[in-house]
C-alpha cells in the first residue's frame, strides 16, 4: 500500500466546509472550550477573519484536508502585536502521523517570516500529547492557569507554553501580512523547503 501524500497550503474561505469537519468532534471533548460546535456561516468568517494577517495553513492527504493549523492574536491592545497563539486540529483518523508537528513547524516559520517574537499555545489538562508536541517544536511551560475553564461537568487546568523567536535587542517593524509575504517564500515553507 502507497503511503498518503501530504502537502501543505494556506487556506482560503471555502475550507470551511472541511475544517469545521475537522474540528467538530473536539467540541465534544475539553481540547477546546468551545461548548458548541460552531456552523459553517461561522467558520468561514473565522477563516476570513484570521487570514487578513495571520498564517492558517492546511495539511492535506490526497487532495483533502486532514488537518490545519492557525495563528490568532493574543490579546487585543496595540503592544500586544507581535504576540501570538497558535491552535492545530488534526482529522481522528490520522492523528499520529506527526502531522501537528508538520504544520506547526510551517505556521510558526511563516510567523517568523511576518516578524512575529512571542508564540503562544494553551493546553487543556491533561493532554499528553499537545504537551509533548509543544516541548518537541521548542516551547517552554510558562505557567499552569488552575481552573480556569469548566467543560464536561468540571473544571479544566489550562497549560501556558511560550516560544520565543527574532530579535529583542530592539524595537520590532510592523508585523507583514502574511498575505505580503514574499510568494516565493511562503511557498518554500509550505512544500518543506525552508
Amino acid at each position: 500500500m502507497d503511503e498518503p501524500l501530504y502537502t501543505y497550503r494556506l487556506a482560503v474561505a471555502d475550507d470551511a466546509e472541511a475544517l469545521q469537519a475537522i474540528y467538530a468532534p473536539y467540541v465534544e471533548t475539553s481540547i477546546t472550550f468551545e461548548c458548541v460546535c460552531p456552523t459553517v456561516e461561522e467558520f468561514r468568517r473565522r477563516i476570513e477573519e484570521r487570514i487578513c494577517l495571520y498564517p492558517y495553513v492546511v495539511c492535506e492527504e490526497d487532495g483533502v484536508p486532514v488537518g490545519y493549523a492557525y495563528a490568532s492574536r493574543m490579546f487585543s491592545r496595540q503592544a500586544y502585536d507581535w504576540a501570538v497563539e497558535l491552535s492545530v486540529y488534526i482529522a481522528q483518523d490520522c492523528k499520529g502521523r506527526g502531522l501537528g508537528r508538520a504544520l506547526y513547524a510551517r505556521l510558526i516559520a511563516l510567523l517568523e517570516m511576518q516578524g512575529v517574537r512571542s508564540i503562544h499555545g494553551k493546553v487543556t489538562e491533561p493532554n499528553e500529547k499537545s504537551d509533548k508536541l509543544h516541548l518537541a517544536m521548542g516551547f517552554r511551560l510558562v505557567g499552569i492557569m488552575d481552573n480556569v475553564g469548566f467543560k464536561l461537568g468540571r473544571w479544566r487546568d489550562v497549560a501556558h507554553y511560550e516560544k520565543l523567536v527574532g530579535d529583542f535587542s530592539r524595537a520590532p517593524e510592523p508585523l507583514i501580512p502574511v498575505g505580503e509575504l514574499p510568494a516565493d517564500n511562503v511557498a518554500a515553507v509550505l512544500e518543506g523547503r525552508l
